[in-house]
């Protein structure tokens, strides 16, 4: 399945993808940095500098997957005092649109009820429709908490329930070694680390912020073999 990513940071949906199936047609991301380290382990794709430039062509991505940036969104924001509620959702609704795809996965921090009903309302009126599930680092056997909300959307109903409800059994086999791929004893990729002395300060501070606004991959494979789950029932 084809897959259009967008707000890539350095690949952490993607690994998680290519390890239920998945194929990365498109990168869009906005760091010079960041695009630098996707270019350098998936130089195959392609990679777009901004959402809010970037088409998507019809039929060129069967998944649009993204986390809209959370800093006006997320709780974080809201106790420092400057949520505002602005991201740039409206363009990943617009790219997911044009491409006509048949899924979409939107990711974002938990704690902002608005911000998600705003999501799956404008969704629905595009013909989507959706469901909610919450997973978490620790869930899926890793040694920090990290909640993440994920809005899955498809127009099939039918589809969607059987992704929704494969979800969690994917989690626990993620989490009992009992599937391949993303296992926490393997180490995270070369490119999160922070610990091999970078030559730069600013190399060093774009990784740490790099690992900040990634998700484990194990949590984009789970939903990815969910998926897979629900296109071959």
């Amino acid at each position: 399945m084809r897959v259009l990513d967008l707000f890539s940071c350095v690949g952490g949906h993607a690994l998680g993808l290519h390890a239920a199936g998945f194929q990365t047609v498109q990168f869009v991301e906005r760091d010079e940095w960041r695009r630098r380290v996707l270019a350098k382990h998936f130089p195959e794709v392609p990679i777009h500098d901004d959402v809010r430039t970037y088409h998507g062509r019809p039929g060129s991505a069967q998944l649009v997957v993204g986390g809209p940036p959370c800093q006006r969104t997320s709780v974080a924001a809201a106790v420092h005092g400057y949520r505002t509620g602005e991201s740039l959702w409206s363009d990943m609704l617009r790219i997911a649109v044009e491409t006509g795809a048949e899924w979409v996965v939107v990711e974002q921090p938990p704690g902002n009820a608005a911000w998600e009903a705003e999501v799956t309302g404008d969704l629905a009126r595009a013909g989507y429709r959706t469901c909610r599930r919450e997973l978490s680092a620790a869930g899926l056997g890793g040694p920090h908490i990290r909640r993440r909300v994920f809005i899955l959307a498809h127009r099939d109903l039918s589809r969607l329930e059987v992704a929704g409800v494969a979800i969690a059994p994917e989690a626990d086999r993620i989490a009992r070694r009992a599937a391949t791929g993303n296992h926490w004893a393997e180490g995270v990729p070369g490119a999160l680390r922070v610990a091999d002395r970078p030559p730069y300060r600013v190399d060093r501070r774009a990784r740490i912020e790099a690992i900040g606004d990634s998700n484990p991959p194990a949590m984009m494979t789970a939903i990815g073999r969910a998926i897979m789950t629900a296109e071959a029932a």
